[in-house]
């Protein structure tokens, strides 16, 4: 087995074969390095179409497989899968799902005690793969049995265990869902971003549109509903997706009256920064930032998060665009905003922050682990980070506009909470510009929800946008 399998790919279904998508996903992979012509051929005379596992692990109980030789070929299964059989053994219970009694209980209490479960027997965190096996296991849609299940055959994200369930459930299964679930764990998500935009047309009106139709009139490119039946389909897709950090960027300018003269310079932090953030700047981004806001000639950018790679240094681009010569330098910062704040002098046009996790929401099953069961973890595994610091060293950039996205509507209103929570203990006064709505600029690569009570199964990046401003209270 070749060593690019055995990475972690969470984008496969628990009643897809991993094995088949995970190969596909290769054979894609491939063909993308090949040259447009070759590969687009290659695409016309073969399509994937979405295994049909016949075969259940009957260790785990909550993996499927197309043949009893893809079960035994997915080394990557062995690890959970014992630990999943020892569960069940311990515990005297026919299926991992009823650790916290019957299924239809309560399904989404019975998934976080397995996590947590699964969680302390690995005394590690669970990777991508296996949060979507346990997050998002096998059993019908409609009254949560876990026998004798058929895959929806438009997406193999959900199952039925007869044809009258299937039937009842058109309510709440509809294309559009389908649609979206069969794109998520479609194998053109393990491609990388290849498609470079050079040319660009016509600005929008960025409060009245979104982001779909701001690339389209951009770029010319329109963006296919059904992205996985091409490679180019889904890298076109793909890459319209990847504007939706510069366009939020752009979408929070418009509520803060900015205006730049072509001698100044606009300098943008990115705080908390990762090292993912910095797709959303590549050339193409930056030219869709200089055709909605012409009259800026030169944009600095600061990447600080303690998380970034060390030593990245500075990076000058210097490009003509629209008869005008356009500079971008991009500085790195691998370290906390309060300690840059510390050393440097702030004086950004903008804030953005990208996703963060303020009320440590994506962190609750792990800070339940080590309050439950405190020697569960070694130490050196622990790597949680408290915000508290660095957002108060952000909250007193009094007069600089602050931009939060986040991913769901709770991680949303948790954010602002601790925000609001922490400006009122240091008297720091919040004004909203832009108060947490869906964000038309989010970016449309669906994925889905790690946290199983929240009702938002399917989330976006940077769905929710907040724009505030600060200032000291007297």
């Amino acid at each position: 087995m070749s060593s690019l399998f055995m990475q972690d790919f969470p984008h496969i279904s628990a009643l897809q074969c991993y094995v088949c998508t995970y190969n596909n996903a290769c054979e894609l992979k491939r063909k993308q390095l090949l040259p447009i012509n070759e590969a687009a051929k290659q695409s016309k005379e073969q399509q994937f179409e979405i295994s049909k596992p016949t075969v259940q692990c009957r260790g785990c109980k909550l993996q499927f497989y197309c043949s009893l030789g893809h079960l035994v070929a997915d080394h990557g299964h062995r690890d959970i899968c014992k630990v999943l059989i020892d569960l069940q053994l311990s515990q005297q219970i026919e299926h991992p799902l009823h650790l916290n009694g019957k299924v239809s209980f309560g399904l989404r209490n019975s998934i976080s005690q397995l996590m947590l479960a699964v969680r302390v027997k690995l005394r590690r965190m669970l990777t991508p793969r296996e949060v979507q096996l346990i997050g998002y296991p096998a059993y019908c849609a409609v009254c949560h049995c876990l026998d004798k299940l058929t895959a929806c055959t438009g997406c193999a994200a959900v199952a039925y265990c007869s044809e009258e369930h299937r039937c009842w459930d058109r309510v709440h299964h509809t294309p559009e869902v389908c649609q979206t679930l069969a794109l998520y764990y479609s194998p053109f998500r393990m491609l990388d971003g290849r498609l470079e935009i050079k040319d660009f047309r016509q600005r929008c009106d960025l409060e009245r549109s979104d982001l779909v139709e701001a690339f389209h009139l951009a770029t010319g490119i329109r963006v296919d509903s059904q992205p996985w039946r091409s490679i180019e389909d889904y890298e076109r897709f793909a890459a319209c997706s990847s504007f939706s950090g510069i366009g939020s960027i752009c979408l929070a300018l418009t509520h803060i009256s900015f205006l730049a003269a072509p001698h100044e310079i606009v300098s943008v932090y990115v705080v908390g920064a990762r090292e993912k953030h910095r797709r959303y700047f590549q050339e193409m981004h930056l030219k869709f930032f200089f055709l909605q806001y012409p009259t800026v000639c030169q944009l600095d950018l600061y990447f600080i998060g303690h998380q970034l790679q060390p030593d990245a240094g500075e990076e000058v681009l210097t490009f003509e665009f629209q008869g005008c010569k356009r500079t971008v330098v991009k500085r790195t910062f691998s370290i906390t905003f309060e300690r840059f704040a510390k050393t440097h002098r702030v004086d950004p046009v903008l804030i953005i922050i990208y996703n963060p996790d303020f009320g440590d929401l994506d962190n609750l099953t792990e800070l339940l682990v080590e309050r439950s069961y405190p020697h569960a973890v070694q130490q050196a595994e622990q790597n949680y980070y408290d915000w508290r610091c660095c957002l108060l060293e952000t909250l007193c950039t009094y007069g600089v506009p602050i931009c939060v996205t986040s991913s769901t509507k709770a991680q949303s209103r948790s954010n602002i909470t601790g925000l609001n929570l922490l400006a009122k203990t240091y008297d720091i006064a919040v004004k909203c510009a832009y108060n947490g709505r869906e964000n038309p600029y989010r970016e449309i690569l669906p994925q889905r929800n790690p946290c199983p009570d929240d009702i938002e199964t399917i989330i976006y990046d940077n769905n929710y946008l907040e724009v505030i401003f600060t200032s000291k209270k007297y």
